[in-house]
């Protein structure tokens, strides 16, 4: 019985070794990656801003094109709307505070869905200083091999977050609460 139990838990460890080595680390491409946002101005006018992805990796089952796991760091002093002073004010302490926060970064923790057009990824958004959770819905936009042979797969997402949970709560008149993500990516294979 106890050779059984030994063969059993060898067994078990081969299998997730099996799988952890079957996993592949494609890294992101921040020229070909875009990080949106849509804010309202006064509750009425969308205002899109980008945030700039700085590294960015996801984690594939050989053979899937679904991830396992996807990171990312952005960088809010960057941030673009396309109007210098309200990127300054946006880099300020009424919103993101980046000298005091300068990094926001993404985590996920739960991946989950069969279609690779249509899946759901959970995970930790970290900004301003506080981390709470964001559901984005996401698909594979394509894949294929690059003229220079490199292999590549594209991803859109998008959701939704409130502000006001991370602690930007300065102009609710003048700045929705609500802030629609919207994320399209380009990552090359290993």
């Amino acid at each position: 019985m106890k050779r059984f139990a030994a063969l059993s838990l060898v067994l078990s460890f081969a299998m997730v070794a099996a799988a952890v080595a079957a996993s592949e680390t494609w890294t992101v491409d921040p020229n070909h990656t875009t990080a949106q946002f849509t804010a309202r101005h006064f509750g009425i006018v969308p205002v899109i801003g980008t945030i700039p992805v700085t590294k960015a990796v996801v984690k594939l089952e050989s053979g899937s094109q679904i991830p396992i796991e996807v990171s990312a760091e952005l960088d809010p002093s960057n941030v673009d709307t396309h109007n210098g002073m309200r990127d300054n004010d946006i880099r300020s302490g009424h919103y993101f505070d980046v000298a005091t926060y300068p990094n926001m970064t993404f985590q996920s923790t739960k991946i989950t869905g069969t279609d690779p057009k249509q899946f759901t990824i959970v995970g930790n958004l970290t900004m301003h200083g506080q981390m709470h959770p964001v559901t984005l819905n996401a698909g594979v936009v394509g894949a294929g091999t690059t003229p220079r042979g490199r292999s590549v797969i594209a991803y859109s997402a998008t959701g939704s977050i409130d502000r006001t949970q991370w602690g930007m709560s300065f102009g609710p008149v003048i700045v929705s609460n609500g802030i629609d993500i919207s994320l399209n990516v380009e990552a090359d294979g290993p």
